[in-house]
């Protein structure tokens, strides 16, 4: 099967306008002629204006293949001497198409054949001109989509590159904030340090294994904020008998609506995460509580998360909380909220976003 050469693949719909055109000129310069032509003109009127067509098609197709071989490269001087030269044979050759429209009445006037080419001179160069011109403003057209799209290429491709580094700093980042963790159990030789090690070995399976797609079903998230969370469980002092029910997670969901909703993975941690490491463990009767719904009226998730505040903690906020307004940013841009309350005794956050649905 042949393959049209890209000269002709380029923008379509300008060689598809370009034969419309052409046609439509034909056929009111048919309608035109039907009172003034002989017989023996109409019978050779198609055949003469489809080679018309063929010249005009030649001057419009002559520039739109210089134009990337020489005026994209600068050599200007070549260009327009070519050019120039097309001109005139495309001059040279329309006055002979339109001497034989017009053979009879030529003959029949009073004026010298060298008036009638002198004004076909005229016109075809100003017709030739204005041919020129509009391949070379739509030949630059044709440039200006194909440097944008080509820009919005490099400008996805970017999005692309900079969303999988900030997701890969996710993963050391809470490494190191959960292997403190269990370096604090360890030093106290506490029983619970294997089942620590063992919840930081399921966490980070889903982290490096199963969230690799775009977009994740809601429920594993949800998963995988539980498993965090009876990590973290490990952390609250032992001899509190409150400290099981220390941790509220409530999910407020339509039945099955967490398998249907889809997520990108690993947004929701930082918040608890944050959460967890500024928070005050002591506090009662909840160290940290957490609330996820879904507002029917807009179909967004809304996640909220509150804890005490440690007297002694730093600021809330860090790589992670900065990570995460990076890629909310770059995955809803004004799509999303973000909104941090705090005081002296409580912070809080709450982050909506958009959902997809499989």
């Amino acid at each position: 099967m042949p393959v049209l050469p890209a000269w002709l693949r380029q923008l379509p719909w300008v060689h598809l306008a370009w034969v419309g055109l052409l046609l439509y000129f034909d056929w009111q310069n048919w309608l035109l002629r039907q009172g003034v032509l002989v017989p023996q003109q109409q019978d050779h009127f198609w055949a003469l204006a489809l080679t018309a067509d063929l010249l005009d098609s030649a001057l419009f197709y002559f520039n739109w293949l210089l134009m990337p071989r020489l005026f994209r490269r600068g050599r200007l001087g070549t260009y327009l001497a070519l050019l120039g030269l097309g001109l005139v044979a495309f001059c040279a050759l329309r006055i002979g198409v339109s001497y034989g429209f017009d053979e009879v009445r030529v003959r029949g006037q009073s004026q010298p054949l060298g008036y009638y080419v002198q004004v076909l001179q005229a016109y075809y160069l100003l017709l030739g001109g204005q041919i020129l011109l509009l391949s070379y403003f739509i030949g630059l057209a044709g440039d200006y989509w194909r440097e944008l799209r080509h820009r919005r290429a490099l400008e996805q491709q970017h999005l692309r590159t900079e969303l999988a580094l900030l997701r890969s700093q996710l993963h050391p980042h809470f490494l190191f904030n959960t292997l403190n963790n269990i370096y604090s159990l360890t030093l106290h030789a506490s029983p619970q340090a294997p089942e620590a090690v063992l919840r930081l070995a399921e966490l980070m399976r889903y982290q490096l294994y199963e969230s690799s797609d775009d977009l994740v079903p809601l429920a594993r998230e949800i998963s995988h904020l539980q498993s965090f969370l009876t990590l973290q469980q490990l952390r609250l002092p032992t001899a509190d008998d409150d400290a099981d029910e220390a941790i509220d997670f409530r999910i407020l969901l339509p039945p099955n609506a967490s398998h249907q909703l889809l997520l990108p993975p690993m947004l929701l941690l930082p918040l608890v995460e944050n959460a967890f490491k500024h928070g005050d463990l002591t506090a009662r009767p909840h160290v940290v509580r957490l609330v996820l719904e879904l507002a029917p009226a807009d179909g967004q998730v809304h996640f909220t998360v509150r804890n005490r505040i440690s007297p002694d903690a730093a600021a809330p906020g860090g790589v992670g909380l900065a990570n995460l307004r990076r890629r909310l940013e770059l995955l809803y841009p004004e799509q999303h909220a973000l909104v941090i309350t705090a005081n002296q005794q409580e912070y809080a956050v709450r982050l909506t976003v958009p959902v997809a649905v499989k």
